[in-house]
């Protein structure tokens, strides 16, 4: 299977490859993390690192995901997606599996902008506006 999680422990063999695919969607929201947050992250458990490792190529692709607990669901938030290899259908449906196997019951994203119509096309539906202030 292409898509494999990066245990923490395994961070330093993959991580010069994936924080520059990451590193590509922070710049669309700089604001918003770091690379270092990222790492940080990934390396104490909170967040879960995915790469798309395409064979006698490499890793092509990185995707970091949180899950969030609800009373009546758990969401697979997806923070950050960049490469060349991870927006296309079969590599989502792996993501998905991969999502289930953690108890995940919904998956979610945010977009704004071009992002949004991508993300129709794979299957994913606008449901929420984020409104959001500075505190």
């Amino acid at each position: 299977m292409p898509l494999r999680q990066v245990q923490p422990n395994q961070l330093p063999q993959v991580w010069a490859i994936a924080a520059p695919l990451l590193q590509k969607a922070i710049d669309l929201d700089p604001e918003a993390i770091t690379i270092e947050q990222v790492e940080y992250a990934v390396r104490t458990g909170r967040t879960f690192l995915l790469v798309w490792d395409e064979p006698d190529v490499g890793i092509t692709g990185a995707v970091t995901v949180d899950f969030i607990d609800y009373p009546r669901e758990r969401v697979a938030h997806v923070n950050l997606m960049g490469g060349k290899s991870i927006v296309r259908q079969h590599v989502f449906d792996e993501a998905k599996n991969w999502m289930r196997s953690y108890g995940a019951t919904k998956a979610q994203c945010w977009a704004s902008g071009s992002l949004v119509q991508m993300y129709e096309k794979m299957g994913l539906e606008n449901t929420h506006q984020v409104m959001r202030v500075k505190l």
